[in-house]
């Protein structure tokens, strides 16, 4: 059976629009990373310049946001890494998913550049392209303040901030000021189209009907949202809880990698929050879950301020690759890195490194550890490129270590850098580094979760690694129905059934949608390789085969190796890491 899905396609380089019908025949209804392939095999040349015009941006609402899913305001965005030259794939909540996913579009896509700046703005009917001089050079947060306030009341905009308009690697694209299209550029990508932001405005509610057994899942599903012990803990701490989880394991990165447990952890934890700040829970509605978390300063001179709080990963990257010692200041370094529109982890990673140069007399320009104050300023000079050492570390990371001469430092996979998860302790984090396909990323399998929980211990390499795809292919299904990450704790094989099962139309297996997994990591596999990648990225930083923490013995390479290739040849590759027939 045919699945035509309706493209709303903006090219700048003509000032126009169309709209195209993309044949998606065996997606089996999914969106969300099963089409992202699809469309960037359509639309991208593999060896486009990422931040040239031939470079796109695709965004996808999730498929099931209309049938009141709970976990379901999210929407993709796909295109070529600046930071890593490889496929990029970013995922966002907010309002925006349920906005789009109204309109009726399965999918928009950008590509071209403008001369000038514009922006974006979506409709049912269509999109229009709007001179946005007047927004160039604005923040995040002033770019999204003013553009609700000329859109009707359902809308919801993107919006990049200096970071991106300067071409930085690590920008982001940023949605109501705490959302973030965060990882390898994607921000940058907008910049280079000279788009400042991407608007829609919804028609109005869209409610599909569900086939029984779905409503049964969605009732389900909800309730575990709502009545969990793992839902308490979302709902109570939001992710900063994993700061404490994480010390515990010994597998916190701090100092830059160099240490497995921060000194000053009490100090970051989420458990001491009410002691310095009034803790409200929000949402992407209509979920239950409640997990972001609003803080207003209850002491000090700026009592009474009002700031998101930072996750988890950003908590990790400032207070503990750069040891800022008081989550207070790591709230309002977050917020420094939205309003300029720039990935947490990757911006607070490339102010550790400059850390650690100026203490090893290799870097001229950089905050001492735990200086908050001057680690803000520096961000501003990555953002703006306002400053020889900004300029540098503005490229990312590899080149930035290169220039330095402290290659030796490096801790990227792929270009990327790691997450909070220390692979010298949580060892089926280095497996998921290494062949996870936007690079060191901690979010396509999640695989800190069974390893923390006892599920690895024991295991055999060949079931260490059966472990690993099935994780990795629920993560994919999930990334696909566009489902909140954290739904992953309550979206087993049976509902993640169920909710294909809907979109497909007829009842799938098991097996179906394995292969589909299979078959998308194989896609992107091909791709990356056009782009420039080698088997021979499947691996993890130099660093981490070398050096010890304070804990921990330096990775066994022999030991990740041999998982490698068992991965490889589970996916159906050749020996060698080439999928069949390259």
């Amino acid at each position: 059976m045919a699945d035509v899905r309706r493209i709303l396609v903006v090219d700048l380089a003509t000032n126009g629009t169309r709209v195209d019908e993309l044949d998606a025949s065996g997606t089996l209804g999914l969106g969300g990373k099963v089409l992202g392939i699809r469309l960037l095999e359509k639309y991208l040349d593999p060896e486009a310049d990422p931040l040239g015009p031939e470079n796109i941006v695709a965004i996808t609402p999730s498929p099931i946001a209309a049938y009141a899913m709970s976990g379901s305001d999210r929407f993709g965005a796909y295109s070529k890494s600046p930071l890593t030259g490889i496929w990029l794939e970013a995922y966002c909540g907010g309002t925006f998913a349920r906005t789009l996913r109204e309109t009726g579009w399965d999918a928009l896509v950008i590509t071209g550049a403008s001369p000038d700046p514009v922006r974006v703005h979506v409709t049912a009917e269509g999109a229009t392209i709007v001179p946005a001089e007047e927004l160039w050079g604005k923040s995040t947060f002033e770019t999204d303040s003013e553009l609700l306030a000329q859109l009707d009341r359902r809308s919801s905009v993107l919006s990049i901030g200096v970071a991106g308009e300067n071409l930085v690697k690590v920008a982001s694209i940023m949605h109501e000021q705490a959302h973030t299209l965060g990882r390898g550029g994607m921000g940058a990508v907008l910049g280079s189209k000279k788009v400042k932001a991407v608007s829609v405005t919804s028609p109005g509610a869209l409610k599909l009907e569900a086939q029984e057994q779905f409503v049964a899942t969605r009732r389900e599903v909800s309730k575990l949202a709502s009545e969990s012990p793992a839902a308490a803990n979302y709902r109570r701490f939001g992710t900063p809880m994993v700061v404490a989880v994480m010390n515990e394991a010994k597998g916190f990165p701090t100092d830059f990698f160099t240490k497995s447990v921060a000194p000053h952890r009490a100090t970051l934890e989420s458990e001491h929050w009410p002691e310095w700040a009034k803790v409200e829970s929000d949402t992407c509605p209509p979920c239950p879950l409640r997990c972001r978390k609003r803080l207003t300063l209850l002491d000090g001179p700026e009592a009474g301020r009002e700031m998101h709080g930072p996750e988890y990963e950003t908590l990790y990257v400032f207070g503990g690759s750069c040891m800022v010692e008081h989550a207070r200041d790591v709230a309002r370094l977050n917020e420094r890195c939205n309003i300029l529109g720039m990935d947490t982890i990757s911006a607070g990673n490339l102010v550790a490194l400059a850390m650690k140069g100026k203490q090893l007399g290799l870097v001229d320009d950089g905050p001492a550890p735990g200086d908050a104050t001057a680690m803000s300023e520096f961000l501003d000079h990555i953002a703006d490129r306002s400053t020889p050492t900004g300029d540098v570390l503005a490229g990312g990371m590899d080149s930035a270590a290169a220039a330095f001469g402290m290659s030796d430092w490096n801790i990227t996979t792929k270009g990327l850098d790691p997450a909070g998860y220390e692979p010298r302790r949580l060892k089926g984090m280095a497996l998921s580094y290494a062949v996870a396909v936007r690079g060191a990323c901690h979010l396509r399998a999640t695989f800190y979760k069974p390893e923390l929980a006892g599920l690895l211990d024991g295991l055999d390499d060949d079931a260490y690694v059966d472990m690993y795809l099935d994780w990795e292919d629920r993560m994919l299904l999930s990334d696909s129905l566009l489902m909140c990450r954290f739904y992953r704790d309550f979206m087993s094989w049976d509902y993640l059934l169920s909710a294909a099962s809907q979109l497909n139309g007829a009842p799938l297996t098991k097996h179906e949608l394995q292969a589909q997994c299979t078959e998308v990591i194989t896609r992107i596999r091909r791709l990356n390789l056009a782009m420039g990648g080698t088997p021979a990225d499947d691996t993890v930083a130099e660093r981490f085969f070398r050096d010890p923490t304070d804990v921990d013995p330096p990775l066994d390479r022999e030991e990740l190796v041999r998982r490698v290739r068992i991965y490889w040849k589970k996916r159906g590759w050749t020996a060698d890491g080439y999928p069949p027939g390259l």
